[in-house]
């Protein structure tokens, strides 16, 4: 059975933590095509051009922040999933979240930690928001 390709875009103005997620990610699944953008207008394009199945986006950008960079993606693209990632607090996240539609949220760190403990890319996008 041909395993699915995923297309993730990566969003987020943390170079360092973009290398990191892309190799974490790169290396527990092998059927990944990933982009990164490091601004919303970024993301916006690549949306475009790229077409992901899956959007990892930060909330606390320069510019254009991930809520407004949000509503853009979704109405550009209502099948890409988007899940918030954010070195912010949970209680924080879940804040902004109940401002916005977003498919899933986790604090960079839980994010981390869940990529190291699943054994397949399809289980954490049927996980989805997190309950802590």
């Amino acid at each position: 059975m041909a395993q699915k390709l995923y297309k993730i875009l990566i969003v987020d103005d943390d170079k360092a933590f973009l290398i990191m997620i892309t190799a974490l990610l790169t290396s527990i699944h092998n059927h990944l095509s990933i982009e990164v953008a490091r601004s919303g207008k970024e993301c916006l394009q690549k949306v475009k051009s790229f077409s992901p199945n899956l959007v990892l986006l930060d909330i606390g950008m320069d510019g254009m922040n991930g809520l407004v960079t949000l509503r853009f993606i979704k109405s550009m693209d209502k099948t890409a999933l988007v899940f918030f990632l954010s070195g912010h607090s949970v209680e924080y996240i879940k804040e902004v979240v109940g401002m916005v539609h977003v498919d899933g949220y986790y604090t960079k760190m839980q994010f981390l930690d869940v990529l190291k403990n699943k054994q397949s890319l399809d289980d954490i996008l049927n996980e989805g928001k997190v309950n802590t």
